[in-house]
């Protein structure tokens, strides 16, 4: 078999371009860190590497959802609480306007309280939340709750929706709760419900009339129940919130963990590998040189 000047020219100058290309990777890994630059260096890596950024994208975005459900339960418990502390001072009050020693004086007065903290009420039934939506509205978060026409009508213009706020592949939690539930369906010791306005109004006309009723009292610790219970279950649903969180961070944390196994470069191989290749190059490089010097016209 007769090999040619010109195949041994090719041959030569193949080799070269192909160890340039080698080196070039190489310190092209070394630059960015990454032993994987295109999915051309490892095609079953790359579609790993593309199926756990999906994964961690979508962990990531399971996690700001949390972290806006967190909020917004943080804010519906706060309010919670100022609602508890004023049916409280109701109850206190009410106590008070029972007591015989109570004329129709003291009864007024006492009545003109109940009338503020009615107002302050209904001033935290219809609270907003950071984004400015209204947090006891259901799903009509851009209409203000709740009315009063001052004669002991109330009047609810949400809905009695809650959203569910997805903070895992198969896992919602509630990230508030409706002025329906909140307010308005209250238990009656004799049966059905009755809102909490309702019973303060009634309470406080009731003072007025010089005429105090006992079953405000017990409307009022049904009132004081029933909240106690939604804060209990909004105290559970950021357990939850915080739970899936600690998971999700493990998850996400070992996502990492195998795209660095993956992906990152051993930089001590590579830089021995970058020497093998440079060395090989200069070889590559003299050798052609040397071939080149073997045409016969060199010896005419």
């Amino acid at each position: 078999m007769r090999i040619s000047s010109l195949q041994l020219f090719r041959q030569g100058i193949n080799a070269i371009l192909d160890q340039q290309t080698r080196l070039a990777e190489t310190q092209n890994q070394l630059s960015t860190g990454k032993r994987i630059v295109s999915p051309a260096d490892d095609p079953t890596g790359a579609a790993q590497l593309v199926g756990l950024s999906e994964t961690a994208r979508l962990t990531e975005q399971y996690q700001r959802n949390g972290e806006q459900a967190r909020v917004r339960l943080e804010l519906e418990d706060l309010t919670l609480s100022a609602v508890g502390d004023s049916l409280q001072r109701v109850r206190e009050l009410a106590v008070r306007g029972l007591n015989d020693t109570n004329g129709a004086e003291e009864r007024t007065a006492i009545a003109q309280e109940v009338r503020q903290l009615l107002d302050e009420m209904i001033g935290l039934a219809n609270r907003k939340d950071g984004t400015g939506n209204y947090m006891f509205a259901g799903f009509q978060v851009n209409t203000e709750p709740f009315t009063d026409n001052g004669a002991g009508t109330f009047v609810y213009a949400g809905d009695s929706g809650q959203r569910q706020i997805q903070i895992a592949s198969g896992r919602q939690v509630r990230d508030g709760d409706s002025g329906q539930a909140v307010f308005l369906d209250i238990p009656r010791t004799s049966g059905g419900t009755e809102n909490v306005f309702t019973t303060l109004y009634t309470l406080a006309t009731d003072l007025e009339a010089n005429a105090p009723n006992g079953n405000s009292l017990n409307q009022l610790d049904n009132a004081i129940n029933h909240v106690l219970e939604i804060r209990a279950t909004v105290g559970a649903r950021l357990n939850a919130v915080d739970s899936q969180n600690a998971i999700n961070e493990s998850f996400l944390l070992q996502l990492e963990q195998t795209r660095s196994a993956i992906e990152d470069l051993d930089y001590a191989e590579a830089a021995s590998r970058l020497s093998r290749e440079s060395i090989t190059l200069q070889a590559a490089q003299q050798a052609f040189v040397k071939v080149q010097n073997l045409n016969l016209f060199n010896f005419l």
